[in-house]
């Protein structure tokens, strides 16, 4: 071999060498940015898991603060101690309510939980509203199934039932029991117990029964939609013996004209006796703990 050719031979082995190099250094300077930038991004994601957790113990106290808050209301107008007014109390499990407590009527502690006075209110609602409450609580209203089934499900209850005549005739109806189902038991009348009073007993009929409205047809008739019928909602059977959500109809005043059936206003079939059945012009249903219960 000429020296020209050792030469070219070293060279070519030169080069080989450098290009081998300059590779590795490539290749070196890719990872080291690769590493920079995997580096960069576990920084990042450490940081959020940080702040995240951050949150997380902040939310934590929060509701913690929250609980903490409500459980210093009462869960009852019997433990709140007002009387003819308004009061803020607890419902298990759906928060602070605003609600209605009445001593006058039937002693202390009782809750407001429908009203029937003057008829501005529509009573023919759908099952969403009723399920939710509406009205106002200086006039007629219904507190809500979901409310009820809450307040009633928590801890035992009784019932006492205020009715008014047009003619000034004042009777009462109570129970030593009361409670409802939750909305997968079609907020049924799950648990009523025994009647005492002097306006009979116009609502064990309906004991065991699921709450109807005109788009929840859940009642036992075969020849008719007892909801759409009566235009309200009620625990219906087949169809009713009282219906005190039905349309107010203000007998005396004879503003519109009776209905044939004498159940397509607000009625308990054995207010009147043998006397038949006739509207009602004053409706206030009230509960109240069985025991003082926290």
């Amino acid at each position: 071999m000429n020296r020209t050719s050792v030469a070219v031979a070293l060279v070519a082995l030169w080069l080989q060498i450098l290009c081998v190099a300059l590779a590795e250094t490539l290749a070196s300077t890719e990872m080291q940015e690769e590493v920079k930038s995997t580096v960069a991004l576990l920084s990042a994601v450490d940081k959020m898991l940080i702040e995240l957790e951050d949150r997380r113990e902040s939310l934590k106290q929060l509701t913690k603060d929250i609980i903490d808050e409500d459980r210093t209301y009462p869960t009852s107008c019997l433990m709140s101690g007002k009387h003819n007014e308004t009061s803020v109390i607890r419902v298990p499990g759906q928060g602070r309510l605003t609600v209605l407590c009445d001593s006058e009527l039937a002693g202390l502690g009782w809750m407001v939980i429908q009203r029937r006075q003057d008829g501005l209110t529509n009573f023919y609602r759908d099952w969403s509203e009723y399920k939710a409450g509406f009205g106002e609580l200086s006039g007629d209203f219904f507190i809500g199934l979901d409310r009820l089934h809450a307040l009633t499900s928590s801890q035992p209850f009784e019932l006492y039932i205020h009715m008014e005549s047009f003619n000034g005739e004042t009777k009462i109806a109570k129970f030593d029991e009361f409670g409802i189902g939750n909305e997968s038991e079609g907020f049924s009348l799950k648990i009523l117990g025994v009647y005492t009073g002097t306006a009979g007993d116009s609502l064990t009929y309906h004991k065991g029964q699921m709450f109807s409205t005109f788009d929840r047809d859940n009642d036992r008739s075969i020849s008719m939609k007892c909801a759409q019928y009566h235009l309200s909602g009620w625990w219906f059977k087949s169809c009713t013996q009282s219906n005190l959500n039905a349309p107010y109809l203000d007998y005396l005043q004879n503003v519109i004209q009776i209905p044939s059936d004498t159940t397509r206003y607000i009625s308990w079939n054995t207010f009147g006796g043998s006397g038949g059945v006739r509207p009602l012009k004053f409706v206030q249903m009230m509960i109240r703990p069985k025991f003082i219960c926290q």
